[in-house]
């Protein structure tokens, strides 16, 4: 079993199904794929099209969401749980936005983002900007990611970006218009709290947390949306000189 097979879940009154992809490249150069009803043995249908990510974004814009915590066992066809240990240590994490959200709305939103972060921090205003992922945002694109490597303002852009069109969002939906998930099909928390704890503990985050103390960290996050202001700033404790917790 892998945490690089993708499980979504689509239902409405008439249909409850599953597909499923598997990013890794199977013997013709394609991938795996995987579909049927939901409870069910799953049809099995390897594919030679290498592009299994546009694919995958096809499904989110036509309803499936993503299926958390499950993948497929390929001997069985079926759906199963993804335990802690068969998890792979993340690298990445993706972004898919609905298309109820403009491009225009995007890229309004990056700039004013840009504009309030390069307030506080203007010395680093270029390198938020020359970000992969926000210049993926502010052309359009509707799914893309982020290298957890590239550093804390990447993963706290995309945290506030959801966090912006979650607020606005007047939909009675539990995902909301943008959703980000891992390497490993797993969403990211909502909760600002939440975050500053899985830095702390998780694997995947260790080099993240030698680059940014935790003060910094938060005070990123208020610049770029991430989380509220404290009602006094000077809360935020910058005098240490210990990297993240």
């Amino acid at each position: 079993m892998s945490g690089s097979i993708t499980v979504l879940h689509y239902r409405d009154s008439t249909s409850d199904k599953i597909w499923a992809i598997d990013s890794k490249p199977n013997s013709d150069g394609g991938h795996d794929i995987w579909y049927g009803r939901r409870g069910s043995s799953l049809r099995y249908s390897p594919t030679s099209d290498s592009n299994w990510r546009k694919r995958l974004n096809d499904k989110l814009g036509k309803g499936y969401t993503r299926a958390e915590g499950l993948t497929v066992d390929p001997e069985t066809c079926r759906v199963i749980a993804l335990s802690e240990e068969q998890n792979s240590l993340p690298s990445s994490l993706w972004y898919h936005v609905s298309s109820k959200v403009s491009d225009h709305q995007m890229r309004d939103w990056l700039d004013a983002t840009s504009d309030r972060f390069a307030e506080q921090f203007c010395d680093m205003a270029e390198e938020l900007e020359q970000l992969p992922v926000f210049q993926s945002i502010y052309h359009g694109k509707y799914s893309g990611g982020a290298e957890i490597s590239e550093g804390p303002l990447a993963l706290l852009l995309l945290f506030a970006f959801r966090r912006h069109f979650r607020k606005s969002d007047t939909s009675d939906t539990l995902r909301g218009p943008v959703q980000i998930a891992d390497d490993n099909n797993q969403l990211l928390t909502s909760d600002f709290d939440e975050l500053i704890e899985l830095i702390a503990k998780g694997s995947e985050f260790a080099a993240l947390r030698q680059r940014c103390t935790e003060s910094d960290f938060k005070k990123y996050g208020v610049a770029l949306g991430a989380c509220d202001a404290p009602v006094d700033l000077n809360a935020i404790c910058s005098g240490t000189k210990a990297a993240f917790f």
